[in-house]
């Protein structure tokens, strides 16, 4: 388990450096080619899709959870009804979405899609979101089968490929459509030799429809619409506060607000590398025995994440004038109450990172995510209340009351899981 543990933090840290390296030349790669306001209508472009990444409805981190839990219990006849019911599930999503998608942006008369190029590059860019859709049920193969660290591996380079294709197109044709074509084609390839890679092996889990069941279908929306909540409750306390920001005190502070929340939440990004690692685990341990199987890992990874959330905090907070100075190169100064302030936030969100993981490996995350949406509420209420005193620092102080009152509650659900919910049932 360890050694499953370590694996799965290297996989998600090199998917981090993939983000990262992503980020840092993107932006010259295109303004090389392109100018400002051509790269402005690729990023217009290229936003669109992102919507049908929802589709899913959660269905994926559902049925990956329960799959996990049913090979740790040893019912594989279970798991494989769990990941055909999805198989099915995502079929008919993905297929019904082709239909809608392909007439509309062909033929609608939309603002900015004035030339085929664009509504090429527009369905390229659906479609390799689509498939998208499709690789995350494969991975959750990868991850019920004790692989989830390849999974992710090979997830995260078939990210890094898509981006290379895009690269490509920009650098041999450059127009829209051959970006996001050149783009596609690289997902395609890679999503046929991860589909080839974990259909192998023993682990008695296939692809296909024949045990497919309504009924487990049925039994999986609940979690899965859950999950769904989180994605919007992060929309509210990421870009709804950014928006807020800007209309409280311009564009100029944004991008400062940004640049601090970016470097502080370094440390919260390592402890979702962590938890994410364990999360596998929590499921095949509560599918081998329930919650008490759970609580010895839940209480130590428990404690690893706050001792990692406080300390990489802490180290962050020294070095990050050198990281505002080189990434920014001075234009943005260092602020030490705003930074302080920041790097509490950050080390709060990193603390109850382990225990919503907890919730959500075991399909359980019902609570906990209309408390997320409640929360994500309140941030905005208050940044625009203490911003009208305090300015960013009082914004920061909004986002470290909510985070800690959600931290709260995650921490205290999870132990009332563990007290009161020793079954293994993951849909009652």
């Amino acid at each position: 388990m360890k050694r499953r543990i370590i694996a799965g933090m290297g996989a998600n840290s090199f998917g981090l450096a993939i983000t990262i390296v992503i980020q840092l030349v993107s932006l010259p790669l295109f303004l090389h080619y392109w100018n400002t306001s051509t790269y402005g209508v690729w990023l217009m472009l290229s936003a669109i899709p992102a919507y049908l990444s929802m589709a899913d409805i959660g269905m994926v981190a559902a049925a990956g959870n329960q799959m996990t839990m049913s090979m740790g219990d040893g019912d594989v006849l279970e798991a494989n009804r769990t990941f055909q019911s999805a198989q099915l599930f995502m079929m008919i999503v993905c297929c019904s979405l082709a239909l809608l998608v392909i007439p509309l942006v062909l033929f609608a008369p939309f603002p900015g899609l004035n030339t085929m190029d664009r509504r090429v590059a527009l369905l390229a860019l659906s479609a390799g979101v689509l498939l998208s859709l499709f690789s995350g049920l494969i991975e959750t193969l990868y991850r019920s089968t004790g692989r989830y660290a390849i999974g992710a591996m090979f997830g995260n380079l078939v990210r890094l490929g898509e981006w290379l294709g895009s690269i490509l197109g920009l650098m041999f044709i450059g127009s829209f459509a051959a970006i996001a074509l050149f783009s596609l084609v690289a997902r395609l390839i890679g999503t046929i030799f991860f589909i080839l890679y974990a259909v192998r092996g023993n682990h008695g889990i296939k692809l296909g429809i024949s045990l497919a069941e309504k009924s487990k279908v049925i039994s999986l929306v609940k979690p899965a619409i859950s999950f769904m909540t989180f994605p919007l409750a992060n929309a509210l306390s990421f870009q709804g506060i950014t928006l807020l920001v800007g209309t409280l005190f311009g564009s100029s502070l944004v991008a400062i607000f940004n640049t601090y929340r970016t470097i502080a939440r370094i440390s919260v990004q390592v402890t979702a590398m962590f938890s994410f690692a364990v999360w596998p685990e929590f499921s095949r341990l509560f599918g081998q025995g329930g919650m008490e199987a759970v609580e010895w890992l839940f209480k130590r990874s428990s404690l690893f994440g706050v001792f990692q959330a406080i300390g990489l905090s802490v180290l962050v907070f020294f070095i990050s004038p050198w990281i505002l100075d080189f990434w920014t190169h001075g234009r943005i100064k260092f602020t030490p109450d705003l930074m302080l302030l920041m790097l509490i936030y950050a080390a709060i969100c990193g603390v109850w990172h382990v225990p919503r993981g907890l919730l959500m490996a075991i399909n359980q995350p019902m609570k906990i995510a209309q408390w997320s949406l409640v929360v994500g509420v309140l941030v905005i209420v208050l940044a625009w209340w203490f911003g009208q005193y305090w300015m960013l620092n009082g914004v920061a102080i909004a986002m470290i009351v909510s985070e800690l009152l959600i931290a709260i509650v995650a921490t205290k659900l999870a132990y009332a899981a563990m007290a009161y919910q020793p079954q293994k049932s993951v849909t009652a």
